[in-house]
């Protein structure tokens, strides 16, 4: 790949469902979640070079650090096998501190253009959780069940599926870990078991008996929020809104691209400072 700049995409997660079921002895919150991944996503460009140098542009970038963050983490899981250099630059175009897994889908972007390009091995799923709970799922970025501190991710089929996304966020930064440190309850009910989903009324209902267990501390917190979620299920014809992992981003699922717009021209009208976007749900 010398001279050639490759591109790998951090696509946007979002937890439709996300269940806190216990807390393990490091302080860590066990969860039961269903994420899914959507078109909207930072952009990595790599390309070899004597040393490794990392440089940010796009909407997002100024609120990023050079030294510490998830790409560099990524890189030093290869730190004893890697001889290799590489000029990166993030294009940041996710929202930090906003529920969408941006910086683990930075990561992950990472060891995908690793372990694809130069044939290393994926390292273990705990050893890629540490960098991020999202991590591993992003690694896939396939529609998954996410269980235990985020290491366990199993593919969910949902090829019979007709949804667009709208996800609005304020422009708040909300800090994970604050917020897992106010909830209360830490035993909750996980998820209902399911199959398979052969329909998108049947999806819908199903995630409708689920819910965001971060939901309530994050908008009790920043009102804001609860002000977006207000203002999502106030489009028309939609057919669910809720907060995706610890905010500040919250989404609505519709049927169709057109209600979708619909959707985003209704909720810029009267806040054209929120950052909104639409995608089709992967």
């Amino acid at each position: 790949m010398k001279n050639i700049t490759i591109e790998e995409k951090g696509c946007a997660k979002i937890n439709l469902a996300l269940h806190v079921i216990g807390v393990q002895e490091d302080g860590y919150h066990v969860l039961d979640s269903i994420v899914i991944f959507t078109d909207i996503f930072d952009s990595l460009f790599f390309k070899k070079n004597k040393k490794n140098r990392l440089s940010f542009t796009g909407e997002f970038s100024n609120a990023l650090n050079g030294k510490k963050n998830s790409i560099l983490e990524a890189l030093n899981l290869f730190e004893n096998v890697l001889t290799d250099h590489f000029s990166i630059n993030l294009e940041k175009n996710l929202p930090l501190g906003a529920g969408l897994g941006g910086g683990s889908a930075d990561a992950a972007a990472v060891i995908r253009f690793i372990t694809n390009h130069f044939r290393y091995q994926m390292p273990s799923p705990i050893a890629i959780s540490k960098i991020g709970a999202d991590v591993p799922a992003c690694v896939l970025s396939v529609a998954s069940r996410v269980g235990g501190i985020g290491e366990i991710v199993k593919p969910i089929d949902i090829s019979g599926i007709d949804l667009w996304i709208v996800l609005v966020n304020p422009r708040i930064f909300v800090s994970t870990g604050s917020i897992f440190e106010q909830v209360i309850e830490k035993h909750n009910a996980p998820l209902e078991p399911f199959a398979h989903f052969g329909s998108t009324d049947q999806f819908i209902d199903y995630l409708k008996g689920q819910r965001n267990d971060l939901q309530a501390v994050t908008t009790n917190k920043f009102p804001e929020i609860k002000q977006v979620l207000d203002t999502i299920e106030k489009t028309q014809d939609v057919l669910l809104s809720r907060m995706s992992g610890s905010g500040s981003t919250c989404f609505g699922l519709y049927r169709n691209q057109e209600i979708a717009k619909k959707a985003v021209s209704y909720i810029k009208k009267n806040n054209n400072k929120w950052w909104i976007k639409f995608s089709k749900v992967n």
